[in-house]
């Protein structure tokens, strides 16, 4: 995850994914993101909002994820599966596939995701500068 914007998506992702069992989100930091994203916010801003969403539920915990490969995280904390809502990265597949992982895919009827996508809120605040 980047959480450069937290959004209604993410906070219904984090709360379904709660309720199945225990939840480690990789969040990249900024050296996973150099060349393939730009971030406005610091790692260090951006974890500090998550762990405060986790705070109110124990189910959450978020790992420092350096690349934009899972593996590291995958093996340290045993993951089981992995989720995404907006698509599967290559590196996400290919970690799929080499630890047997299931397969999250969040989809809430597509509306809630896409609408609160923090990629679309960022265009439409640039298109209204």
């Amino acid at each position: 995850m980047t959480a450069d914007l937290i959004t209604p998506g993410h906070i219904l992702c984090l709360e379904y994914l709660s309720r199945k069992g225990f939840v480690v989100v990789g969040l990249l930091t900024d050296k996973a993101l150099k060349g393939y994203k730009q971030n406005v916010v610091p790692f260090s801003d951006r974890k500090f909002v998550l762990e405060a969403l986790a705070e109110a539920n124990d189910n959450i915990f978020i790992a420092n994820q350096d690349s934009l490969n899972p593996t590291e995280v995958i093996e340290k904390y045993k993951c089981d599966a992995i989720a995404s809502g907006d698509g599967f990265e290559k590196a996400e597949l290919e970690a799929i596939k080499k630890f047997k992982l299931k397969k999250i895919d969040i989809k809430f009827g597509g509306e809630v995701t896409k609408k609160y996508g923090s990629s679309m809120i960022k265009e439409k605040i640039c298109k209204q500068k």
